[in-house]
């Protein structure tokens, strides 16, 4: 068997706007640019992306170019480009094809697919005239694809498994078998997301030699033939682990023997952080206690930032504004992104006395209180009772109060606040 080297990556998630900042649409395909700068300087044989290469099944033109111009140099120097749809590429019902397929069509890459006859999943060989099939033939390999099957992933698998020893009308006898899948293997049970457990892939074992998933966005690796590379870059903050790479598989085999090495992508810094703001008297000295917390840690410019307040103060949690935090941190350090989670005063696991979770109360008033004071400017003590007049509402209208109580208690209240007085309770504006 001949050396062959090839690079495995995944969820690309190419046009992700996250947080509405145009710098990651850039970080999103600069990470994608890594992949192809390896795979030239080290003349792999091919590269395998599994699935979520867009992040969106509608892309507009910027996203389509910058694709185009990350593949074009793969197509110049003859690297074939094997990619199966995600979750995320798959085109809507009504549309005829997906962007992937476009790709496909135009010889960018090649996009293996699933078949199906009489309801039933069938794999066909991949025809270049055509630009379509399941499975496709390289020197020494067979490369399989079915993309993202969702929740009849176990189904499916157990009718593809008879496909994967036919060795009928292969261009070159391979004694080494790629799958390549969109799901989650022992992740994700019990959801509509294409999450099977291990047992599912076992019928494979012995047949298939390297099965190429994506979908997690985190790496994993189990038994020495079923490899996840995870995300090139945090799709969503919370991704983000401290010491957790993020990257891709360089594989190459040499006679009969595989060597899997992990290459880590390049991504942007994130700083993810807990305060406690435990002690503070006051919203100003919470403020100067996160920022010199923030300066301890160690902000670098251009990162992102999540910033969770906790902790049991004497004020109010809504009397510190998150908005005008976030500003103040990103403007000082010169942050891309700045998040601000206020959990000032809520329990942060069970209360020992009660056996209580978070309140719902709680998360209410933290969740109502923000999006109010996204929408103008309140004075001391408006924005509090604001929150409590939206709660009572919100209880009255599920209690099933008629739709007159409720507009006589928002009338009251709206008088009630425009005169400076507290605002009345629910079972007040019911009898008013």
């Amino acid at each position: 068997m001949k050396k062959i080297s090839f690079l495995h990556c995944g969820d690309v998630h190419l046009g992700h706007l996250q947080h509405n900042e145009p710098q990651r649409l850039e970080d999103f395909a600069e990470a994608f640019r890594q992949v192809v700068s390896y795979a030239l300087q080290k003349r792999v044989d091919f590269v395998l992306i599994s699935g979520d290469f867009f992040h969106k099944r509608a892309i507009n033109a910027q996203v389509l170019e910058q694709a185009v111009g990350l593949l074009t140099p793969l197509k110049e120097a003859s690297i074939p480009v094997i990619a199966i749809e995600g979750n995320h590429d798959k085109a809507f019902f009504q549309d005829k094809g997906s962007w992937l397929g476009f790709l496909n069509n135009q010889g960018y890459l090649n996009l293996l697919t699933a078949h199906y006859e009489n309801g039933q999943l069938v794999l066909l060989p991949w025809e270049d005239s055509a630009r379509t099939g399941s499975w496709l033939d390289l020197p020494g390999v067979r490369i399989i694809g079915v993309g993202y099957l969702g929740v009849t992933t176990a189904a499916r698998l157990a009718e593809a498994v008879r496909f994967v020893d036919d060795k009928k009308e292969q261009s070159e006898p391979s004694n080494y078998v790629i799958f390549m899948l969109h799901a989650a293997v022992n992740k994700l049970l019990g959801q509509d997301l294409a999450g099977v457990k291990k047992e599912v892939l076992e019928p494979f074992r012995g047949k298939v030699n390297y099965f190429a998933l994506g979908h997690i966005h985190s790496r994993y690796e189990i038994d020495g033939w079923i490899y996840n590379p995870g995300s090139l870059e945090n799709v969503h903050l919370d991704e983000y682990k401290e010491g957790l790479e993020k990257g891709f598989y360089h594989v190459t085999l040499h006679e009969n023997k595989q060597e899997v090495q992990y290459i880590a992508s390049h991504c942007r810094n994130i700083l993810i952080l807990n305060v406690s703001l435990t002690g503070t008297l006051e919203p100003e000295e919470a403020t100067r206690r996160t920022l010199c917390e923030i300066q301890e840690k160690g902000l670098q410019p251009g990162a992102q930032a999540r910033i969770r307040l906790m902790g049991e103060v004497p004020y109010s949690p809504i009397s510190l504004d998150a908005n005008i935090l976030a500003q103040l941190i990103k403007e000082k350090y010169g942050c891309l992104y700045v998040e601000i989670l206020n959990q000032i005063n809520m329990p942060t696991e069970h209360d020992s006395a009660s056996g209580d979770l978070v309140k719902r109360e709680d998360i209410e008033r933290l969740v109502f209180g923000q999006l109010l004071n996204n929408e103008r400017v309140w004075n001391p003590g408006e924005l509090e009772a604001a929150v409590r007049i939206v709660q009572n509402i919100k209880e009255m209208a599920l209690a099933g109060e008629e739709n007159e109580a409720i507009r006589g208690y928002l009338l009251k209240c709206t008088e009630d606040f425009h005169a400076g007085k507290q605002s009345p309770s629910a079972e007040e504006g019911v009898s008013a």
